[in-house]
């Protein structure tokens, strides 16, 4: 990355200005709009969000969320998942990519209730100085139901609420490198869909062939059995590596749909 992460220890009077300047805008476009926006530092504590993200977290202001973690919301639900943000927020400010997006699906109860909401997060760049001051985060409602119905024992698998990122494809920890096919499969094994399951799943949701699965199914088996993972403890494995919270781009976008 050709910019710089900056420490807020270390914000100039111009980073300053310019974190202000971005607060005032994002308080000027919600005001129409109603979105949800705000921005963190490189150590994800918040620096301002709008009055629409301090509803959500129980506070009175958006303002009010200026040197608070996210475990430091009044929302409990927020506070719930705050190891969870940190860790989507590091792997973005790590990425090395200066346009990068990560979208994240959060699932739980806010302080105006239960909902679902996607975040698409992006960094915080101040072009002057070439550095990275944080991450802009902006949320806008999914479709709460649309998860329900195509995950439905998410919940008593894994506890009540959910933070779930979008990725193509990924290394898994451990484990290593799986493509795109590789990795929508060994979601949904982390889910609990068995060998003959699958494929029927994967065939509804975007028509990928059953020899495409199987062929997965075996490269996932072979690549356990190469770091001596026995094939009886996949599922723990993958589990352990949190793939449950990671959600291949194909799925995420069936569960989000158009937005709302």
């Amino acid at each position: 990355m050709s910019y710089s992460l900056v420490d807020p220890e270390r914000f100039t009077d111009e980073h300053r200005l310019f974190i202000e300047r971005f607060g005032r805008t994002i308080d000027v476009a919600s005001s129409a709009s109603g979105a949800i926006a705000g921005a963190k530092d490189v150590h994800s504590r918040h620096l301002t969000a709008n009055d629409a993200y301090g509803r959500i977290v129980g506070l009175p202001r958006g303002g009010d969320v200026a040197g608070r973690m996210d475990r430091d919301m009044p929302c409990d639900g927020t506070a719930a998942f705050a190891d969870c943000f940190v860790r989507e927020d590091r792997r973005l400010l790590d990425s090395g990519d200066i346009g990068a997006l990560k979208s994240v699906l959060n699932i739980h109860e806010y302080d105006t209730g239960l909902g679902a909401l996607v975040f698409d997060k992006f960094l915080l760049k101040h072009h002057p100085s070439k550095s990275v001051l944080g991450l802009i985060y902006c949320a806008y409602h999914a479709n709460l139901e649309r998860f329900a119905a195509l995950f439905p024992s998410y919940w008593s698998q894994f506890g009540s609420g959910c933070s779930i990122e979008r990725t193509e494809c990924g290394v898994i920890d451990g484990v290593g490198q799986f493509s795109t096919i590789e990795y929508e499969v060994a979601f949904l094994l982390t889910l609990g869909y068995d060998a003959t399951a699958i494929p029927g799943f994967l065939r509804r949701s975007h028509f990928v062939p059953d020899a495409s699965v199987d062929a997965a199914l075996r490269a996932i088996g072979d690549k356990m059995a190469i770091v001596g993972i026995p094939i009886t403890s996949v599922r723990d494995r993958l589990i352990e590596a949190r793939v449950h919270q990671r959600m291949p781009t194909s799925l995420f976008d069936t569960v989000i749909g158009p937005r709302t």
